[in-house]
């Protein structure tokens, strides 16, 4: 049934993708030149670059390696190319239909209008090119967002402890290790007491030739209490034991339905990911990873995916941390998440508990942010005093 579900979706998907290129295919056609080799030559480069992702992601699936990597960093450029563009047409063409009645476009406007929007597409094309070259200014900068909050429950010999939170790393062909080293740096510069990973850290086209080096860059954070990392949904689409096991080597603690007594003085506690079930290996029950913990001391956890916030909530977690949803990483993915997801973004209070969901450092897809900025989140959480 899953298999049936998922088959389905990738119809659909696909299905979207190509009928949004024979629509911007037609507009495309009337922005170039009249019939001739030029105009056959830029066509059939943009329908080649159209099927690069796709192509792409198959010769890595089968050929993992530099060409591999480049041709899914062209189709990944593509991807943000077409998506911005789609959604600068469908605007201008409400507008279009608009000016029928409003007539607030300019003569020479409404005439290319009238005529398909030839010229329209030209200034569309460019206006989608320097926002996606924006965008990749963007997406390589993660700010840094900082967060109190405090647990009215002791923690022994601890009064305050500082907290860096990253997440989707999303280390790939395209996001490779000098970019794992900049952003750990940006981390060890916070001085954090702990670090925490809320999943898609590697995943299912991490460069083989990049796990050594990754392991390597982990290793050197080295904060008082530990890294500790819960498994996203890419590392399960991946091999997961070997992503565990990369992350394992760099000395951090992958928590897979477990839990964990730091310094005698508080709990962490890491969920698998949901899309373990596929294989079989479904994340327990909130209420079970809690069974057994003392209640007197504070709980935080991690969970990648911010979804039925009210089971950890019930199961005593006082502070839980996610990723996934990226803040929607580009427009308007940015505004369907907020419906999606009862938090998509920030530090929220659900009852007792605590929760940020953090829009992660790295980028899934096209390394472009339009709308979102990508971050790292430091939270001072300050515990109640001993008795």
């Amino acid at each position: 049934m899953r298999d049936f579900g998922f088959i389905l979706f990738l119809v659909l998907v696909l299905s979207v993708y190509g009928f949004s290129h024979v629509y911007l295919f037609k507009r495309l056609l009337r922005a170039l030149p009249p019939a001739g080799p030029l105009r056959f030559g830029l066509f059939l480069f943009a329908l080649a670059w159209a099927l690069l992702f796709i192509g792409g992601r198959f010769l890595f699936g089968r050929h993992p390696g530099p060409a591999a990597g480049a041709v899914i960093g062209f189709g990944y450029l593509y991807l943000a190319l077409w998506n911005v563009t789609l959604w600068l047409t469908l605007a201008y063409d409400l507008l279009r239909l608009a000016d029928k009645r409003l007539f607030f476009f300019p003569p020479g406007v409404r005439a290319d209008a009238a005529a398909g929007g030839g010229i329209a597409f030209r200034y569309i094309l460019g206006a989608a090119a320097v926002l996606c070259l924006l965008g990749a200014w963007n997406a390589a900068r993660p700010r840094l967002r900082m967060e109190t909050v405090e647990i009215a429950k002791p923690a022994v010999g601890i009064r305050e402890l500082r907290i860096a939170v990253a997440s989707d790393f999303h280390l790939s062909p395209v996001l490779r290790t000098r970019f794992l080293d900049r952003t750990l740096n940006k981390i060890k510069a916070l001085r954090p007491d702990l670090v925490l990973l809320p999943g898609d850290i590697v995943g299912e086209d991490t460069p083989a030739s990049d796990r050594e080096k990754i392991a390597a860059a982990f290793a050197g954070l080295a904060p008082p209490y530990g890294v500790f990392a819960c498994a996203g949904n890419h590392e399960y689409f991946g091999d997961l034991e070997k992503n565990v096991e990369t992350l394992r080597r760099g000395n951090v603690r992958v928590l897979l339905d477990e839990a964990e007594l730091a310094a005698g003085a508080f709990y962490l506690v890491g969920r698998k990911d949901s899309a373990g079930a596929r294989a079989g290996d479904a994340p327990r029950e909130w209420a079970e990873l809690t069974a057994g913990l003392d209640p007197g001391k504070p709980l935080l956890a991690l969970s990648h995916q911010p979804v039925r916030l009210a089971e950890p909530a019930r199961a005593g977690v006082d502070l839980l941390v996610c990723g996934h949803t990226h803040n929607g990483q580009m427009f308007p993915i940015t505004q369907i998440n907020w419906l999606v997801y009862e938090h998509n973004h920030g530090l929220h209070r659900k009852d007792r508990m605590f929760v940020d969901v953090t829009s992660g450092v790295g980028t899934w897809g096209p390394p472009v942010r339009l709308g979102t900025v990508p971050e790292i989140v430091l939270i001072t959480v300050r515990f109640a005093a001993g008795s």
